[in-house]
């Protein structure tokens, strides 16, 4: 990789420290011989890569490096740099609110060229993803009419520009942070004042209900006990309604009829046939509808008439 185009950084330990202490070569181009590192890096005293000068144009080039251990060559392999440059992180970055409506973002580079491009990106606090605006060749960026009440957080990264032969994004920078400070998981302020007049007004209304009497009954009125109010009913006056409401006997006369309807037989009378014996009663049944009878008594008399005997005069024909 080469780094800010000041240097290039070369490694072999992607998939671990080796136990072997390698030796490092390498050269720009076909026709130069190959140069030991100048520089190691080491982790827990073990070779684990090479820093190397750069010089303007080197990533046009193509760098060839070999591995070796005591004698024997390890590994060999040819790198073209032209897109391997990988610029620091913008630095430096600053916020500055004008005339009320626009919001400046600022910051600086450090890569030795002017052929870089930028990437900025932005997030409210209400916000999950984050907004990105086109690259851009200057090192500032301006957000229109931002929001006061709600928290921005910035962060830029750059590269090499296309017309300069682009290179990889670098990594981003430290972000930065416009309006309210708000602490995650606190509580905003518009919360803990609601919770606060609420307790407020709850003691003022405890107080009210416990010096006065009147208004405790109003809020929370009284249950009635029933059977404290019926217990007079049923022990004073064994449960006459009528001494326990006090009501007087000539209301109480006044619903009790006054007349009386005297009873009426019914007989009828009706002849029997001549065989029937003399005197008998019998009790007969009188249809009134389709469903009631009436039955009455009644008493039967009979009596037997002989016809007159055919006189006969002798003598005459």
């Amino acid at each position: 990789m080469i780094i800010n185009m000041e240097y290039k950084h070369c490694t072999w330990n992607e998939h671990g420290i080796s136990e072997f202490n390698y030796t490092f070569h390498s050269r720009l181009g076909m026709k130069k011989p190959y140069e030991e590192c100048p520089t190691y890096l080491q982790e827990g005293g073990h070779k684990v890569g090479c820093r190397l000068p750069y010089a303007t144009g080197d990533k046009y080039k193509t760098l060839s490096s070999k591995l070796s251990w005591g004698n024997s060559e390890m590994m060999k392999s040819e790198i073209k740099l032209e897109d391997r440059v990988k610029l620091n992180p913008p630095h430096n970055l600053s916020l500055h609110m004008q005339n009320s409506s626009q919001l400046w973002l600022y910051w600086n580079i450090s890569a030795r060229t002017t052929c870089v491009e930028n990437l900025v990106s932005y997030r409210k606090d209400t916000d999950q993803k984050w907004t990105s605006h086109p690259p851009t060749l200057g090192n500032y960026f301006s957000l229109p009419f931002p929001s006061e009440s709600n928290q921005y957080t910035f962060k830029v990264k750059t590269r090499v520009a296309e017309t300069c032969l682009e290179s990889m994004w670098s990594d981003w920078s430290t972000p930065v942070f416009w309006g309210p400070i708000k602490v995650p998981g606190s509580m905003d302020w518009k919360v803990w004042v609601s919770a606060v007049i609420c307790c407020v007004v709850m003691v003022i209304l405890v107080c009210l209900l416990v010096q006065n009497e009147r208004l405790r009954i109003i809020l929370i009125p009284i249950v009635p006990n029933v059977s404290k109010s019926l217990e007079e009913l049923f022990y004073t006056y064994n449960g006459n309604v009528e001494e326990w409401l006090h009501i007087s006997k000539e209301f109480v006369e006044g619903f009790k009829p006054n007349f009386s309807e005297p009873a009426c037989s019914v007989r009828e009378y009706n002849s029997v046939p001549q065989a029937s014996i003399s005197g008998s009663e019998c009790s007969l049944p009188i249809p009134l509808d389709q469903s009631d009878y009436l039955y009455t008594s009644c008493s039967t008399f009979t009596s037997s008439i002989s016809a007159p005997t055919e006189n006969t005069s002798p003598g005459l024909v």
